[in-house]
């Protein structure tokens, strides 16, 4: 397999300049996702396809035989198909075209984060990171073979798909699995870059998005001395939903104290799992301080061990603010309600899985270092969730390797190294190889 090795990544650093100019493509074309809180739905709909319009393109120019999977048909995912010749174990490489809204977009150092630039070896824009740069790289892995005349003994997939940024793995993964686009095994190629830049993850968070409201009673911000100090009405003329809500975060951040103490699993640091409070407001109906707030509501992010079961989860905080709430009058007479929205499991696949040592041997052999074994001091972990969750849950085993930096992605100047492009291609297409198979 050497010379076909040999002759693949010549042929990926040959085509450097066309994995990064296809990423810019992708990142000019406003594909955030259509169901995100505060996208116009009418505006955004429609840019996952289009994406997928343009890879599709590349596919066929590759060699793929295409088809399109639509379980709604204004949301159309793409899957690409390398066939093998036989006897060898198929793959699929698996990226998501749907991006998040931009932060700030008047800030970006681009002056708009849909204009790609590439500044000190940098891509910047929107998606760039996640995941755009990796829908470029799965590309450029396809076509490299392609144009290099290597068979694979097994089938080789492209799966991309829509839907992620908000767990719609019904309308994408699942759905293109669950329409016969079965493998043996998946690399999700979201960007992987714990412990080490391109480190490849095997293990992720399980994610649980809920929200803590209360109400109040609204009265003119006059009548303060009235509704709080001793000898007034108190609440019969007045209840501030901005400070009874306060108590309520602070008994979750004490329940997230004893999570860093408590709750641990050998793929993370010692405290890692969190209890995020990521939106808070409180008004009268109005943004004017005129009026006491008489509703309040703090949106929150739970990342806790995929090895704890999620209705577990729910009831420790389910019952933490009910303990909360009984210290204060009024919300013991008007609870708070605790709704849960998403919950994301997490994933878990073996280091010495064949997929995970397939791309750890894979990845070595292009960087030139084996990353080592994880341990919580080093660990290996994608600390975000993905749709690897959804592949393990139809039965495939998937892990987490891919460019880009999680850290600064669905934040202000999102971008992605131009070297890590061909790098993590080259790494792929060794993996593929490898897993695959072929006589070349």
């Amino acid at each position: 397999m050497a010379g076909a090795r040999e002759a693949v990544l010549r042929r990926i650093d040959e085509l450097a300049g066309e994995t990064v100019e296809l990423t810019r493509e992708m990142v000019r074309i406003d594909s955030r996702n259509p169901t995100l809180p505060g996208v116009d739905p009418d505006a955004a709909l429609g840019g996952e396809t289009r994406v997928n319009d343009l890879l599709e393109e590349r596919y066929r120019a590759a060699g793929l035989t295409t088809e399109r999977v639509a379980a709604d048909p204004a949301r159309s995912n793409l899957v690409g198909v390398r066939p093998g010749t036989g006897g060898g174990r198929s793959l699929a490489l698996n990226g998501h075209v749907d991006t998040v809204a931009p932060v700030e977009p008047a800030a970006w150092v681009t002056g708009d984060p849909w204009d790609p630039q590439i500044i000190d070896g940098r891509l910047y824009g929107i998606g760039s990171t996640d995941m755009k740069g990796s829908g470029a790289a799965m590309w450029t892995v396809a076509q490299a073979l392609e144009d290099c005349g290597v068979a694979l003994h097994g089938d080789l997939h492209l799966h991309s798909v829509v839907g992620e940024e908000m767990m719609e793995h019904a309308l994408g993964t699942t759905a293109v699995i669950r329409a016969g686009h079965r493998t043996d095994a998946a690399i999700v190629t979201e960007p992987s870059s714990i412990p080490l830049p391109l480190s490849v993850n095997s293990v992720a968070p399980s994610a649980l998005v809920f929200t803590v409201a209360i109400v109040g009673k609204a009265t003119h911000s006059g009548n303060r001395p009235l509704a709080t100090r001793p000898g007034g009405p108190g609440a019969a003329i007045g209840v501030n939903a901005v400070e009874r809500i306060i108590p309520l975060l602070q008994c979750l951040q004490e329940l997230e104290r004893q999570w860093a103490v408590d709750m641990s699993h050998p793929g993370f640091p010692h405290g890692w799992f969190t209890i995020g409070p990521n939106v808070l407001h409180a008004d009268a109906g109005a943004p004017f301080p005129a009026s006491m707030a008489d509703r309040g509501r703090i949106e929150y992010v739970a990342w806790h061990s995929p090895g704890v079961d999620p209705e577990e989860i729910k009831r420790s905080i389910a019952e933490q603010v009910h303990h909360a709430a009984q210290l204060d009058p009024w919300l013991r007479a008007n609870p708070p309600e605790v709704t849960f929205h998403i919950s994301w499991p997490g994933y878990e696949q073996p280091w010495d899985a064949p997929i995970t040592q397939t791309m750890v041997a894979a990845h070595a052999a292009v960087s030139g270092a084996r990353q080592p074994d994880p341990t919580p001091d080093h660990p290996a972990n994608f600390g975000a969730a993905c749709d690897a969750t959804f592949y393990q849950g139809e039965g495939i085993p998937a892990i987490v390797y891919g460019p880009g930096e999680l850290r600064i992605a669905h934040g202000i100047d999102e971008h992605v190294l131009v070297d890590e492009l061909t790098a993590s291609a080259k790494a792929l297409a060794l993996a593929a190889l490898d897993w695959c198979g072929t006589d070349d």
